[in-house]
């Protein structure tokens, strides 16, 4: 897919759109004017809608791990056979059930949208919107202020992201705004997870508290529960804490020591993780919504 002509065709239809003023753009030159404000179109074809630019170069330079985490190197290393399997977290069946769902009886134009998004695309159908100029992310924009029309967006997808954003209320009530009615979103959030900012981490959600700030705008939650098994959070945990809080080298030899274990032990989310308890030490949990 032409994701770059997909967002030329979406920018002139008018569902990309400012999102401070929510009105239609204008392309011209390697520009996007509002009555609001002028954005920048990148040369490759990627529209930078952010409208607070110190934003944008604060998260830049405070988000080095990520930039570097992002590159087309690191990202072959994450790729390998060994580091797949070391990764590997056991995701639940309902948890995969209701990502699915999002993507079921989509037309061809749908608009479906990746908050976070990046580098890695979802569904071939899905626009990745990311706050950074990341590989595969193909709007520059906040999930506080999506650059879309009231009511275009036919599905919503978001992993791992709402544990950064300030303002998850607002985030979520952008959401409810930007989507169609009987549109359907998926969203998972760690909860026992250490901090991790890229580059802030302001909060994890437990499957109550996921249900309750998506309920609080309005949508409907249709499932809801653990994603990522108890097993997963206390071997990433216990590797965190080695790496962490052992003195040099000492915490490097012992999270080497402890990786096999790991391993070893990640298969009993098999076992655990669709147990009525499981969302109790789930590493994520998700919700299902409709609009």
């Amino acid at each position: 897919m032409n994701y770059s002509q997909v967002i030329r065709e979406q920018i002139q239809q008018g569902v990309i759109v400012c999102p401070k003023s929510h009105k239609k753009l204008k392309i011209v030159a390697k520009s996007l004017l509002s009555p609001a404000k002028k954005y920048s179109y990148h040369a490759n074809h990627v529209p930078i809608l952010i409208t607070d630019s110190k934003l944008l170069k604060l998260y830049a330079t405070q988000s080095k791990r990520m930039n570097f985490e992002y590159t087309s190197h690191v990202q072959k290393i994450k790729n390998n056979l060994f580091n797949k399997i070391r990764s590997y977290d056991y995701r639940t069946k309902h948890s995969l059930n209701a990502e699915q769902t999002i993507t079921k009886n989509l037309n061809r134009n749908a608009v479906c949208v990746s908050i976070g998004g990046g580098p890695v695309r979802t569904h071939e159908q899905f626009i990745n919107l990311n706050i950074g100029l990341f590989p595969n992310v193909d709007i520059v924009g906040d999930g506080h202020q999506l650059p879309y029309a009231n009511s275009s967006v036919d599905a919503v997808y978001s992993n791992a992201v709402f544990e950064h954003l300030h303002s998850p209320d607002l985030a979520a009530k952008e959401m409810f705004r930007v989507m169609k009615k009987g549109a359907k979103a998926y969203v998972s959030t760690p909860f026992m997870q250490s901090y991790h900012g890229y580059p802030n981490h302001y909060q994890n959600f437990t499957v109550s508290g996921h249900t309750k700030l998506f309920e609080r705008q309005g949508f409907k939650v249709l499932d809801s529960g653990c994603c990522v098994g108890p097993t997963t959070a206390i071997r990433f945990l216990i590797a965190k804490y080695l790496l962490n809080y052992l003195p040099k080298p000492i915490n490097y030899i012992a999270r080497l020591l402890w990786e096999p274990i790991s391993l070893l032990l990640g298969p009993l989310d098999l076992l655990l993780r669709n147990k009525d308890t499981a969302h109790m030490m789930a590493s994520t949990t998700y919700v299902l919504l409709e609009k």
